[in-house]
């Protein structure tokens, strides 16, 4: 398994973004989360999820894994709910996937996508809990386009922050995994990228590439759409050899 990782700050003021990655002898397992609030606290929401989902997944080794993706999901919205007690908030999305034996698990709270490039195709795996998924039937309609969709649509229908979760997308059962399928995991900073509609053949060229680094790769071209709001952007790779 190469797994690659690359962060850009955007045009924003802080890295809000955190990442991680932790190889096991059954397999990898990636996690990113974006943090939200103002100052720093979507930074540390982001932190501490990411911290004690993996402390949480690696301490249940011998439970399924859909059961430990769900402990340490449910862990990381508790840790994250002890940081702001009262009328303080902050809160982060969370993506986690585990891949092992041929297969991915994946469990997310929020709009951070995970992508497979199989055969020429990007495919967007996970549930996408934020508004732009409520646009997609405007977008169908032909009463918006897809690309007002992705940027219009940001607002979360559920989020990381202790308060119960309205909507979790835990894998039932895993997706099996060709040679050379690429996963990625990204926060929404990569949106603009990936609009279907719009991929450009410089992107796909750039997914099909098996030189250099994608993470990277993905990264710069983030930057080079030059935007002037543009977002924080993690991405973190995976390519099942």
């Amino acid at each position: 398994m190469d797994a690659r990782v690359a962060q850009w700050i955007g045009k924003r003021e802080s890295q809000q973004d955190v990442y991680a990655v932790k190889h096991y002898p059954q397999g990898t397992l990636a996690v990113v989360c974006d943090g939200m609030g103002g100052h720093d606290e979507g930074g540390k929401a982001a932190r501490v999820a990411a911290d004690t989902f993996v402390k949480v997944f690696s301490s249940a080794s011998d439970a399924p894994v859909r059961e430990r993706l769900q402990l340490a999901l449910d862990a990381a919205n508790e840790a994250v709910g002890k940081l702001f007690p009262g009328s303080q908030y902050g809160g982060t999305t969370l993506l986690a996937a585990f891949v092992g034996g041929g297969v991915v698990w994946w469990a997310s709270v929020g709009d951070s996508p995970l992508y497979m490039w199989r055969r020429k195709r990007l495919l967007r795996l996970n549930a996408d809990h934020s508004m732009r998924a409520i646009y997609e039937e405007f977008v169908r309609n032909g009463t918006m386009s897809a690309k007002d969709a992705m940027l219009k649509g940001h607002m979360l229908r559920s989020a990381i922050t202790g308060e119960p979760l309205e909507m979790v997308d835990i894998s039932i059962t895993p997706w099996p995994l060709l040679p050379g399928d690429r996963l990625i995991l990204a926060s929404d900073g990569v949106d603009s990228l990936f609009i279907p509609a719009e991929m450009t053949a410089d992107t796909r060229a750039m997914l099909e590439t098996r030189t250099g680094n994608l993470a990277a790769d993905i990264v710069e071209a983030c930057r080079a759409l030059e935007e002037e709001h543009a977002d924080n952007v993690t991405v973190v790779t995976l390519d099942w050899m």
